[in-house]
């Protein structure tokens, strides 16, 4: 099968399953394309989330071409336009459609450029379009701020009209979460959207003894010490607050806490006044440190929903998760502890593992089977071929439409 991805950003030195999906149908034996723009995501201290991976770029820009990677091939086109944070268009997309000739595009986001262009074209190049949703509402969190309202505003206006223009052409569409499923029920009115969960690097997150040993001996670490650790990028939808706080009071000098990721150095501040001595806050890191951190902790802490979580299960950590939407759902494999937005709870679950190495042993053993059973990079990949395997089999424009 010729599978072409069209995604607004593409920056494989952060994972993401916009780089693990093609790179495992392409290990399938798919020839596999990838269109983007010519830019990364924007993502706040980029440079220096680039810098903490090690990456050989400094910047967003990476140029515009064709270039071969891990079994399939990057198409990059020139930004022509780039507006309220991350709306781009860019070149490029039509020109490589035509060429390429797929039997699928998988277009990632119902209202990106890309996505448009690949609806408009589908009909007279014959390909079947399947269309993939990550968020679950018209802001970035649900919070009821002015920011959020500003936001909700210019979805409606902006990028919802877009959106079911390319809904009206798709033959299948995903939602990665069941809010992201059902965000696009509701909202947009579309029937049948199918679940299809994020899937991380199952190969590379797996339990590293070595790596644990470098890392715990770097941070000073004895064989009794307990380490806590949350990773991803920081800003105030994450609500870590709650956690650190709850790590503060505990008053045990054999727990210690890390904090992984970049973002909104306010946020990062925020933190740090609320953390006690003995958190180390330690920036960005590339897939391989990640695991290596991973499998250094003993319990694994988020307050939102984020793809690190399921990377830390891969790598047999137990987790603790506020009792909330999709993430209640990574706890069904018993791999950790539900809690309230409580500082007092949050403690109690934190001393509950830390004091029982048995049970953190079990939850760990539990949240690598619920990886392999249905969260890894791997399955993600096979279930998206199904899927495309049916929406040719369709091959009717608007069959999912919400019109």
């Amino acid at each position: 099968m010729r599978i072409a991805h069209v995604i607004s950003y593409f920056q494989p030195e952060f994972g993401y399953h916009e780089y693990y999906v093609p790179r495992e149908q392409a290990a399938m034996g798919h020839e596999v394309h990838l269109i983007t723009s010519d830019r990364i995501f924007p993502f706040k201290n980029v440079e220096k989330m680039l810098s903490d991976v090690g990456s050989e770029h400094r910047g967003r820009f990476r140029g515009v071409g064709v270039t071969e990677m891990d079994g399939f091939t990057v198409h990059r086109g020139k930004t022509k336009l780039e507006i309220l944070f991350d709306l781009i268009v860019y070149d490029g997309v039509e020109r490589s459609l035509r060429k390429i000739e797929p039997d699928v595009v998988h277009a990632h986001g119902l209202w990106q450029w890309g996505s448009r262009v690949a609806a408009s074209l589908k009909d007279e190049l014959g390909y079947a379009l399947v269309l993939d949703e990550h968020a679950y509402s018209t802001t970035y969190d649900m919070s009821p701020t002015p920011r959020n309202w500003l936001l909700d505003k210019e979805y409606r206006i902006l990028r919802a009209p877009a959106a079911r223009k390319t809904l009206s052409k798709a033959d299948a569409v995903v939602g990665i979460c069941q809010e992201a499923k059902e965000f696009v029920e509701e909202f947009y009115k579309v029937k049948n959207v199918l679940l299809n969960p994020l899937g991380i690097d199952h190969r590379n997150f797996t339990f590293s003894e070595e790596g644990r040993r470098r890392v715990r001996k770097e941070m000073g670490l004895g064989d009794g010490d307990i380490l806590l650790i949350t990773a991803g990028r920081l800003d105030r939808a994450k609500n870590l607050e709650p956690f650190i706080e709850a790590h503060s009071h505990l008053g045990r000098d054999d727990i210690r806490m890390a904090v992984i990721g970049r973002g909104d150095e306010g946020y990062l501040s925020r933190l740090k006044e609320l953390s006690s001595g003995n958190v180390s806050f330690l920036g960005f890191r590339n897939p391989k440190d990640l695991r290596d951190h991973y499998s250094a902790a003993d319990i694994g802490f988020w307050g939102k929903a984020s793809i690190t979580i399921r990377e830390a299960m891969s790598c047999s950590l137990p987790v603790i998760l506020y009792d909330q939407g999709n993430m209640t759902d990574l706890l069904k494999w018993d791999n950790g502890i539900a809690v309230k937005e409580d500082v007092e709870e949050i403690g109690k679950a934190f001393l509950t593992l830390a004091d029982d190495p048995e049970m953190r042993e079990r939850m760990g053993k539990n949240a690598r089977r619920g990886v392999m059973e249905e969260l890894s990079s791997e399955r993600e990949a096979r279930e998206l071929v199904r899927i495309y395997e049916e929406a040719l089999e369709k091959r009717s424009p608007g069959a999912t439409s919400g019109k």
